[in-house]
């Protein structure tokens, strides 16, 4: 058994004569880290994608009002952001981070024409205040922004 490990009594000694007690606690506790690390990962981006897709349904939702109130003397007008942050909250987002822009009607109100309306949302994750000592944030972002347009013609 040249090269390999042997049993010495109750302990497993190495080819160097060297005891190996204790390797398998140092293998697990370095893999735990990694998959602690992996399921933080895996949670981020669950959250980034809910956000987005919450976004996505805001935008869709406001410009397909803005849609059918695209006249700005229209009294209804305005109500697209409202109908669009509407949308953010039902997704449980932090408001004070979001903005809609105003729609836009490059080719004018008439029906047909295309009516554009933005969403922002600024996404701050659990992790955004994380940094190590060494490694900092790894090049991940404090901060996401997420952004979407939808165009609908007017109706």
């Amino acid at each position: 058994m040249k090269g390999q490990a042997k049993r010495a009594g109750h302990r497993l000694v190495g080819r160097n004569g060297c005891s190996e007690r204790g390797s398998a606690l140092v293998e697990v506790a370095f893999g735990s880290l990694f998959l602690l690390g992996l399921v933080i990962a895996l949670f981020e981006m669950g959250m980034l994608f809910s956000a987005y897709v919450a976004v996505i349904n805001a935008s869709r939702a406001g410009a397909t009002y803005a849609s059918m109130h695209a006249d700005p003397l229209d009294p209804e007008y305005g109500r697209y952001a409202e109908i669009a942050r509407h949308e953010l909250r039902a997704a449980r987002l932090d408001m004070s981070k979001v903005q809609v822009l105003p729609p836009e009607t490059p080719e004018g109100t008439e029906p047909g024409k295309p009516v554009r309306v933005t969403v922002i949302y600024k996404l701050s994750t659990f992790t955004s205040t994380l940094s190590l000592p060494v490694f900092g944030r790894f090049g991940l972002p404090s901060e996401y922004t997420l952004a979407w347009t939808t165009t609908v013609p007017i109706r």
